[in-house]
Order: C-alpha cells, then structure tokens, then sequence
C-alpha cells in the first residue's frame, strides 16, 4: 500500500485550510510550514468536527440508500483503514510518518477502534440484510491479525475479508480495488462503497459512492 504522507504532499491539507493556496498574486505557490501543517491535522483528527463531517457523509449515503430497491444479493464494500478502523493511534505516535516495519507491528497489535460514524452505517446495513465485504490494501499475510482486530470492535458478522495479494504488488489501490469489485460482481449486486480514498471507490462496479475525511495521507 502506497502512502502519501504530508512531507510528500499537500493537496488535501491546502483545500481543507486555504480558500485559494495554489498560485499567489505573482504566480508563486504558498508554502505552509511543516510543523503547522502536522499540527493543524492532528487538531482536525482528534475533534468532534472529523466526526461530525464523517456522520454528514455517511448520513448523505443512507439517504441515498433509501432511494434504491435492494436485490437480495446486495453488497457493500467497506474499505478499512481510516474508514472501518481508526489508525490515529498509530499516526499520532509516530507524528504522521510511515514506516513498513512500524506499520506491520502496529496491525499486530489489533488495537486499531471502530470509526463511530462508519460502525453506524455497518449496523444500519446489517440490520436490512444487506452483505459486507471488507476490501483493504493491508498485506495479505495480516489477514488474521486484521480479522481479530475487526471482531474486537464489533465488525463480527461480513461475508468476505479481502487483502492485498502479491499479485497486486506495485498496482495502484484504485486498480486493486475495481478489479476486486469486478470480481466480486459476478456474486453480488454491489450497491455502495465507503471509504476514505477516492481510490476506494473509483473503477466502477458500485452505485453509492461515501467518501469519508482524511488528511493524513492520501492513496492512489
């Protein structure tokens, strides 16, 4: 999985806090300090508006939800990271860095917390009926320790748990994840997809498309 961190990128940063950040009166990009930006996230990640803006989102999906007629073999793709599961635990402790190694242990641990909003629309779908299928870019080898992690914060009843293959190594997340969907097409209706990502739900093979709020890093 290919994180693009805020040492390496400041798109969703800048639209979040700058009306207009790309080209000042001469041309000349603005730069925001490192330090600043970290610190902006973190307050933005730890406050009631990320979970006010994450209910508005899956709020706005419901209501799209109730707009369609659901087949029998309705599905709904959930992403994880940042979208199921909660990992500011783990970017806080390493101030917004990545490393491979890090991120491994950490998944290890299996410590990760539902994201209230997302667990919400979970239950909703759930309770209708409606199949889960969990698709994630997290190594296919943590699979287990992903699936305990899961049923600790309650995402207990899915049909399929779904991680990156080596086959996939080098691709980018977009096109794992629409070919996976693709696939997964042959069996179910897929009705919906969340996820924090455009990449979750780019490539076609669902209709709802909610898009949840992250500026720690973006995927392609």
């Amino acid at each position: 999985m290919k994180k693009h961190y805020l040492k390496n990128n400041f798109i969703g940063l800048a639209l979040f806090f700058l009306m207009n950040n790309f080209l000042s009166a001469q041309d000349q990009p603005i730069l925001i300090n490192l330090s600043d930006a970290v610190k902006s996230v973190k307050q933005y990640h730890t406050s009631e508006q990320f979970n006010r803006d994450v209910d508005r989102a899956i709020d706005d999906g419901l209501a799209n939800l109730r707009q369609l007629e659901i087949p029998k073999n309705a599905a709904f793709v959930f992403d994880i990271d940042e979208t199921a599961l909660s990992n500011l635990e783990y970017e806080l402790r390493y101030n917004f860095g990545y490393d491979p190694k890090t991120w491994d242990e950490w998944i290890k641990e299996a410590n990760a917390t539902a994201i209230p909003g997302v667990k919400r629309l979970y239950d909703s779908l759930v309770a209708r009926g409606i199949k889960i299928i969990f698709i994630s870019g997290r190594n296919a080898a943590l699979i287990k320790d992903t699936e305990l992690n899961m049923k600790k914060v309650g995402y207990s009843h899915y049909d399929t748990l779904i991680c990156k293959t080596p086959e996939f190594k080098g691709k980018k997340a977009v096109e794992f994840k629409s070919k996976i969907r693709k696939e997964l097409s042959r069996k179910y209706k897929i009705i919906g997809s969340v996820g924090d990502q455009w990449s979750d739900l780019e490539g076609g093979w669902t209709i709802i498309k909610i898009k949840i709020p992250n500026y720690m890093y973006f995927i392609e």
